[in-house]
């Protein structure tokens, strides 16, 4: 995400939406998109829906939230949360949307060590020469012992047409794909190999979700965490969250 950007926007949206304050009766969610569409150009992608809050919209722009008073005259950036149950409304949204973006990656796209008796599924942002993805590859038997598949999307930060880039290209080609990222995650030498591959596809959702770091964990319910977290400890902190049982 461009945080840069995004928050120009959001500084736009307040300034525009205090100049042009709506009347009482502008309130519904088409008036609004139709003041909205006013202010920004025809190439715009959001959507505005209703929140739990009485007279505030939510207006999503996919690496953003805006919440707009009925009223036209307020615009907040911030999360909603809920006092009585302690949910993040906002952060339940943000998760559907990493969901939705993630769609594009199907299982065939994805490099999987499944668990015998899997409870969850981790898709795991990688990059071959990762020192902490490295540490977490060292620990695939016990992610699968504690029930959690572990499926790999390749992140090389160093970007496309890189080395890092060309090595996981390399173990996406190969004939044991799972033996040939063992090996070079072992900080061994592997040939190289050219195919079509989904790793393009891979970045381009890693950009479009945020992730700038490696490894990023990703799980079933949209929730992401950036960084290395030993199996046992990951195993708790997805059962405290009800993730698993």
């Amino acid at each position: 995400m461009n945080i840069v950007k995004s928050s120009s926007r959001i500084l736009v949206i307040l300034c525009a939406l205090i100049a042009l304050p709506l009347n009482a009766a502008d309130d519904d969610i088409s008036k609004l998109k139709q003041r909205l569409s006013s202010m920004f150009p025809s190439d715009t992608a959001y959507t505005i829906s209703k929140t739990p809050v009485p007279g505030l919209f939510e207006v999503d722009f996919g690496d953003s939230f805006v919440y707009i008073t009925a009223d036209g005259q307020y615009a907040v950036k911030g999360d909603i949360i809920n006092m009585v149950t302690n949910a993040n409304l906002t952060n339940l949204k943000r998760a559907e949307g990493r969901l939705k973006t993630m769609e594009v990656i199907t299982e065939k796209d994805t490099l999987v060590y499944p668990a015998k008796d899997k409870v969850t599924t981790m898709t795991v942002f990688t990059d071959i020469d990762c020192s902490y993805c490295r540490k977490l590859h060292s620990d695939m038997k016990g992610y699968n012992e504690q029930g959690i598949e572990v499926r790999y999307v390749f992140y090389p930060r160093a970007g496309l047409g890189s080395n890092s880039h060309q090595k996981a290209t390399s173990v996406w080609c190969a004939d044991d794909q799972r033996k040939a990222l063992d090996f070079v995650k072992s900080g061994r030498r592997i040939d190289k190999r050219d195919c079509d591959t989904p790793i393009v596809k891979h970045v381009e959702v890693a950009n479009k979700l945020g992730v700038n770091s490696t490894p990023t964990l990703m799980f079933e319910d949209g929730t992401m965490m950036p960084g290395y977290i030993p199996p046992a400890r990951l195993a708790a902190i997805l059962k405290q969250r009800k993730v698993i049982k």
